[in-house]
């Protein structure tokens, strides 16, 4: 089905405002959270008011997008009717807006496809600009909120690190981690400005105390440094990338032993070494003869003890009717008071949806993944570039931060990020590929 030019011009153009919006309605949604007791927000709405018009967009060009979400819908109901006998403690509410929450990532998927599919050249590479503009503007609102004085704390208790004046630590530091390669790229490749946002992003990710914002910074400047000085050695020119990049390693190399997400895991460290000598100690005293010495959990240290909140899910799995098992047991599972995800996306979509929901949410991923690799093949060594690489590591950044620490894929104003990149990054190599069309 063929889409006059103009009005997908008009699509892309509001996709674009909508990108820059996000930082916007973050904010506002935050503010609202925090200081107005408000769950229901302007932002809110304007999201929900978006995930209508890119589900109606994808649908009514491709037909294959069509029977995906028609078959989602049927699944999803089927889904709510099971829970609504089988769970403990069933609220429609509750479970219709974790549905929503989880169903914006593949609709900003597919849509983004269709929509990149149909439009090239400048006006698909805009997506790539108006991601470092808005990773530009949460950099700015975060020093601004920091130098004043006015910044959210990232934890409610004892650790370090601050969150602007957004809400969540873990939403906004997968945003900046995924967003930072490309803002990386325009440094490299577009204009020497860009540089101002790398630093804004830098301390922004700093600024959050999280582990995920360090291990970004460190993959995203590496491959950048690594893919500079290919390109160095190939063109004999660009010496100044290198020396950039270089120069921020060094800095964040000086920054780290003082910085405040050195000062959490050391903390996060010493709080696991203290509970082990107990768990020794106990051992001991229970098993005279015995020895041993504390071995640091490196897996509590990476998941911060969602492997708790993993093994309470697979109790709540193993002793759930077949029916859940297959169709899912919803928001938080069959708790029997107050429901809580793991925080790590894939398996809470496993568990809230069942063997048959994970295959079926997971399949548009899957897809585009097997795609991108196909196409990325075919073209080798040309796919190998600095802009295919730094886009590809933000999506991987993405998806790694959504399996280990959550609020990806069940973030909206996350996951239109994830989105964005997955689709962008295949259509270029498909173009690339000489491949046009659907």
């Amino acid at each position: 089905m063929k889409i006059n030019p103009s009005k997908n011009s008009i699509v892309i153009t509001i996709t674009l405002i909508y990108i820059v919006l996000q930082p916007i309605l973050d904010l506002f949604t935050s503010l609202s959270l925090r200081l107005r007791g408000q769950d229901f927000t302007t932002g809110i709405l304007i999201r929900l008011a978006f995930l209508v018009f890119m589900g109606l967009y994808a649908m009514f060009f491709s037909k294959g997008v069509r029977y995906y979400f028609l078959l989602l819908a049927g699944f999803l109901v089927i889904h709510l009717l099971i829970n609504q006998y089988d769970k403990p403690i069933f609220s429609v509410s509750v479970e219709v807006k974790y549905i929503i929450k989880l169903v914006y990532f593949n609709m900003a998927l597919l849509f983004s496809f269709v929509l990149f599919s149909r439009e090239g050249g400048i006006r698909r590479h805009k997506a790539i600009d108006v991601i470092v503009i808005a990773m530009t503007m949460v950099g700015v609102i975060m020093i601004v909120s920091g130098l004043t004085g006015t910044a959210f704390n990232s934890y409610s208790w004892g650790k370090e690190g601050h969150v602007g004046w957004f809400y969540a630590g873990n939403e906004i530091g997968a945003i900046l981690a995924m967003g930072f390669p490309v803002v990386v790229l325009a440094a490299l490749q577009k204009t020497n400005w860009a540089w101002i946002s790398v630093l804004l992003v830098i301390y922004s990710l700093f600024a959050l105390g999280t582990k995920v914002g360090f291990g970004a910074i460190l993959i995203v400047l590496l491959l950048a440094l690594v893919m500079s000085l290919f390109g160095l050695v190939k063109n004999r020119s660009g010496w100044l990338q290198p020396i950039m990049l270089i120069a921020l390693f060094a800095g964040i190399s000086c920054y780290f032993p003082f910085s405040s997400i050195a000062r959490n895991m050391n903390m996060h460290l010493n709080l696991v070494e203290a509970n082990q000598s107990k768990d020794v100690e106990k051992v001991k005293s229970e098993t005279p003869g015995t020895t041993g010495t504390p071995v640091i959990q490196m897996e509590n240290l990476v998941l911060s003890g969602r492997e708790h909140f993993l093994s309470i899910q697979k109790q709540y799995f193993r002793d759930a009717p077949i029916v859940q098992k297959l169709f899912g047991m919803g928001y938080g599972g069959n708790y029997p008071q107050q429901p809580k995800l793991i925080e790590m996306d894939f398996h809470d979509v496993f568990y809230s949806l069942g063997i048959f929901g994970f295959i079926l949410y997971f399949t548009p991923l899957a897809w585009i993944m097997v795609q991108t690799g196909r196409y990325a093949l075919r073209n080798l060594p040309e796919s190998f570039m600095l802009r295919n690489v730094l886009i590809a590591s933000g999506a991987v950044l993405g998806l790694g931060i959504a399996f280990t620490a959550g609020h990806v894929l069940t973030a909206p104003g996350v996951s239109i990020y994830l989105g964005l990149l997955l689709a962008y990054l295949l259509t270029i190599l498909k173009d690339q590929s000489g491949e046009k069309g659907m």
